[in-house]
Formats: C-alpha cells, structure tokens, sequence
C-alpha cells in the first residue's frame, strides 16, 4: 500500500486530520515527535509481532513498550518480534514505515494508552511521512481491539 493509499483510507473514514511528508526521517517515535513539534506519547508506534504464523500490529504510544506475556494472555499464543522479511510480506510496508491499516494479513490492537489522546500521529507508510489522526472511531475504522498491554 502506497503513502496516498493510506491517506485515503483515513480520510474516507473521517478520521486524517493532517499529513506531513518531509526529508527527515520519521522511522522512529522520537525522529518523528521531532518532525511533527509533539511530545513522545503522541507518536503512534505500530509494532509487529508474529504468533502462530499470523501478523499482530499493537498500536502504542511512542513512548511506551509492548508487554510480552500481556500481549500473549490477550491473543492466546505465543508471540516474537517480527523480523522485517515477514513485515513486509503481512503489512506490506517497510519497518520504520508501517502504517495502521488493516489487511487480512494482520490482527490490529490498540493499546489504551493512544486512547487518552485527542488525536495521534501515526506512520503514513513511509520512512518520512506520517499522519494526524482522530483517535475516536479509530478502533472501529481499524476493525482493532483495545487492550492494555504497554509498560
């Protein structure tokens, strides 16, 4: 899925607030938190995990971490990081660059923390783009489940 791609599923869902496409990289939360002029947390990090052979986004404040035996209790199975071969191949974008968007490759969960936030900015599907987003309605537009599993 290309940049303009995502940003049309997010506007179609009314959800896109704004989009920045720069030089700088915005590959990681603090990179991009320095791009946008945002605190850490109002980076939405996309991590993916693989259990079972299937792809697992948790969606987490960009200052916070994924609980291991948390996410494992909430999907039932065993978990690892995923290596950036399988990302590509589930999500279709590049680490660095994985956006939130659901395909039926991948599982999307929301960590409660992004929902204490108006709004978040999130990976636009590149290493230098990234969107603003209205967190209400996210969970349903992302067919995602919120759960609590940051540190």
């Amino acid at each position: 899925m290309e940049t303009q791609q995502v940003i049309e599923f997010f506007k179609s869902k009314g959800l896109l607030l704004d989009y920045i496409k720069t030089e700088k990289s915005t590959a990681s939360s603090k990179d991009a938190a320095s791009v946008v002029g945002c605190a850490a947390d109002e980076i939405a990090k996309s991590v993916i995990f693989e259990g079972n052979g299937n792809a697992i986004l948790v969606l987490l404040e960009g200052n916070k971490r994924v609980g291991i035996e948390k996410l494992e209790k909430v999907v039932k199975c065993s978990v690892k990081k995923a290596d950036p071969g399988f990302i590509v191949q589930k999500t279709g974008f590049e680490i660095g660059g994985v956006a939130p968007v659901p395909n039926e490759n991948t599982r999307i969960y929301i960590d409660k923390g992004i929902n204490k936030h108006e709004y978040i900015w999130a990976s636009a599907g590149s290493k230098n783009a990234v969107i603003k987003l209205r967190t209400k309605g996210l969970e349903e537009a992302l067919n995602a489940q919120t759960i609590s599993v940051s540190f």
